[in-house]
């Protein structure tokens, strides 16, 4: 499919969240290659306010009612896989927030179907196309250690912000029921914050390593936070994962890479904030080291690469469906391998290279571990 001169892609949107509010909607409206011709939502009424605020022609009950005219449907709901689905049948492109799903046979299953009916299947790992990240990569590029965190007890707030007055959040307990893998209720719930809270980090780690495996996953006591090491297959780099809640008003989202003679620290910005918090610093200084405030925004950079594929122009990397599928298969293999957490007191257990670092790790208190939130509603898109 090749995009003509004489009109931009017609978009249709299908779910009106926090992401639609705070970044697809305002991007999409704004880009010279895309015209979105409707939206809907489980709400009416937020369709109509997506609508007047972004100039969008029309609402729609349902996105099936939008297919006829759109050449790509943009999915920011919660559960993706039946519009995927219905967009591909019906001969439509299709752009899905990540996670595709949290089954991986499902995942393989939808981006087979969009292969063999020569339809694009997008996915929203907009960290690929996070200029810092490139931008640590190229300071250490073969890295033989890494840690990476993320800590969120911001995500909710930032999500409430960026809405309309009078609503909120959508959460995964609003949503109906999706297909999920033959796991126990603790690797499930490992792979839930793995793929709904993680899935950006988990990215920039499929990026840095080149064959990563699973070494070990815990979940804690409370369920709310997992730990994890991932060794690069290709190289023999070690690399620490912690996902999980913090605090209200909490956040970190950091990775640091180490090579021989270098390391490099990225700390990435709050949810739904601009990219000026991004800060890179490396040691020793590095031309590749940036502060606050020098890179550009991932989501454009994401929605341009659309752009260009819609196009059926050269794209550099992975597609994002191919990368989309690693993530999801190191996400689906360390919770396959979760085991519980029930250390309280002295722990000898090391960093296999005879650090401390998991030891450390796991008793950093970003949770009250009095509160079991997995019973509690997570927001997402």
């Amino acid at each position: 499919m090749t995009m003509t001169p004489h009109r931009p892609w017609k978009v249709a949107v299908a779910g009106c969240g926090a992401a639609a509010f705070g970044i697809h909607l305002p991007i999409l409206t704004d880009h010279p290659a895309f015209e979105v011709i409707g939206v809907c939502d489980r709400d009416p009424q937020r369709a109509r306010v997506a609508a007047d605020r972004f100039g969008i022609p029309r609402t729609a009950e349902t996105a099936t009612d939008l297919l006829a005219e759109a050449d790509l449907l943009v999915i920011l709901t919660g559960v993706h896989h039946e519009l995927i689905d219905e967009a591909l049948a019906a001969g439509v492109n299709v752009f899905t927030e990540k996670p595709v799903t949290l089954c991986l046979e499902q995942t393989r299953h939808l981006r087979d179907q969009a292969d063999r009916a020569g339809l694009l299947l997008e996915v929203g790992a907009m960290r690929a196309f996070d200029p810092s990240l490139h931008a640590m990569l190229t300071a250490v590029p073969q890295p033989v250690s890494g840690l990476l965190i993320k800590a969120d007890g911001a995500d909710e707030a930032a999500r409430r912000a960026m809405l309309p007055a009078g609503f909120a959040p959508y959460t995964f307990t609003d949503d109906p029921p999706q297909p999920t893998p033959d796991l126990d209720e603790q690797q499930l719930r490992a792979l839930q914050i793995l793929l709904w809270q993680g899935y950006h980090l988990l990215t920039a780690l499929v990026m840095a390593a080149g064959d990563p495996q699973p070494v070990a996953c815990a979940l804690d006591r409370a369920g709310e936070r997992v730990h994890a090491i991932v060794r690069d297959a290709a190289s023999g780099a070690l690399f620490t994962v912690v996902i999980g809640d913090a605090p209200a008003g909490v956040f970190e989202e950091s990775m640091r890479l180490n090579d021989r003679t270098r390391a490099a620290t990225l700390s990435f910005a709050r949810p739904y904030q601009p990219t000026v918090t991004t800060s890179l610093t490396c040691e020793p200084a590095s031309d590749a080291a940036h502060g606050a405030g020098e890179f550009g925004d991932p989501f454009a950079a994401m929605w341009n690469d659309v752009a260009r594929s819609l196009a059926g122009q050269p794209r550099p990397g992975t597609r994002s469906i191919d990368l989309a599928e690693r993530i999801e298969t190191l996400a689906r293999r360390l919770a396959t391998i979760t085991t519980g957490d029930d250390h309280d007191g002295d722990d000898h257990d090391s960093d296999p290279r005879g650090g401390s670092r998991c030891h450390q790790l796991r008793h950093l208190r970003w949770s009250s571990p009095s509160t079991d939130r997995r019973a509690q509603a997570r927001p997402r898109c």
